[in-house]
Order: structure tokens, then sequence, then C-alpha cells
């Protein structure tokens, strides 16, 4: 089963964005307002899998 794995990739995408705004765009403006909802993402995930790992 590959679903578990769909939130580690899309997290990956996530840092990839993350890191080409900051080195590339050097655009600090869309970074905080990507990085809140983007961690809010991860922090939902986090807290799904603590729940059906545990």
């Amino acid at each position: 089963m590959i679903y578990p794995f769909i939130p580690i990739g899309l997290i990956a995408v996530f840092a990839v964005v993350i890191l080409y705004l900051l080195i590339i765009k050097k655009d600090m403006k869309k970074v905080k307002s990507v990085l809140y909802p983007g961690l809010f993402f991860i922090g939902i995930w986090i807290v799904i899998y603590y729940f059906l790992l545990r």
C-alpha cells in the first residue's frame, strides 16, 4: 500500500517549494503565505499518523 507515503511525498514537494522561494525567488512575503498553511497540513498528518500507528 502506497497511501501512507503520499503525505511524505507532499512534504518533500513542500520543502522544495520553500527552498525555491527562498533561494531563487528571494520573496519572503510569498514564503510566509505558503509556510503557515503547509505547516498546518504537516501538523494534521502528524496527528493522523499518531493516532493510526499508536
